[in-house]
């Protein structure tokens, strides 16, 4: 497994679009501290894990699990990796890992992008690991709510076109849903705001925001009741994404070589 995984990694290095996720990554902390002046550690970073990753990681985990998906089956190499032997569910299994440590990484360039323009601009870097700390979760929490989608590429496992569409969709759903009251107030429980993962990331980053100003302080206590504990959010995305591995190694098996 650990070979494969090494296998799998350098695969991925090798893709074009993995050098393009490696320089998105600055893109939102470097706009971000142009057009944000005065402000401290903790409003940079919110603002760095909230664009990074909500529009631009959710993507691309996507577009690059299409592209690890679907290697095997447009260079014909699957009957030789089975041949080795390594079974279908090994291959999900790493693959998915992948995608774990790329989700994680992307967001610690983004946490270093974002400290060193703190340190730029001489913003003392409070509560720096539990910031760091913030940043490595959401990043767990990002690859597991990309999971759903990833389980539709493959399974209409058609081409890159679709799975582009199904990106465009899924990441525009789930980001509108954040702004809806309708959805992100309401109870934990059977609703679109416990069960869909990037309104339930919110509802739990949320709270680790420091308001400013009357109007976001407003805001913060009239949505504080509706925060998700941590347990809470991270039994439920992890629950999803269990649920999604297991449909993914199912698909994967009963694919034709």
């Amino acid at each position: 497994m650990h070979n494969l995984l090494l296998s799998e990694l350098k695969k991925f290095k090798r893709m074009r679009i993995f050098l393009f996720g490696i320089l998105a990554a600055f893109i939102f902390p470097l706009f971000n501290a142009a057009l944000l002046s005065d402000s401290n550690f903790a409003s940079i970073q919110s603002g760095v894990r909230e664009d990074n990753a909500f529009l631009l990681l959710m993507p691309l985990l996507i577009i690059l699990a299409a592209n690890l998906f679907f290697v095997e089956q447009d260079n014909d190499t699957l009957k030789n990796l089975l041949c080795l032997p390594v079974s279908k569910k090994q291959l999900v299994i790493v693959k998915l890992s992948v995608l774990l440590i790329f989700s994680v990484a992307f967001q610690l360039m983004g946490f270093a992008v974002g400290t060193a323009i703190a340190v730029f601009q001489n913003v003392p870097l409070h509560d720096f690991p539990f910031q760091f700390s913030l940043t490595v979760l959401t990043g767990v929490l990002i690859w597991a709510a990309a999971l759903p989608c990833i389980v539709l590429v493959i399974w209409f496992n058609k081409s890159y076109i679709l799975s582009v569409i199904i990106v465009f969709f899924y990441t525009l759903l789930n980001y509108v849903m954040h702004f809806s009251d309708a959805i992100m107030m309401q109870p934990i429980g059977v609703n679109a705001g416990t069960l869909m993962p990037i309104p339930m990331i919110f509802r739990w980053l949320y709270q680790f925001y420091t308001p400013i100003g009357e109007i976001q302080a407003a805001f913060y206590h009239r949505f504080s009741q509706y925060f998700a504990p941590t347990s809470v959010c991270f039994g439920v995305l992890l629950l999803e994404a269990a649920v999604c591995i297991y449909l993914m190694i199912h698909i994967y098996q009963r694919r034709e070589i």
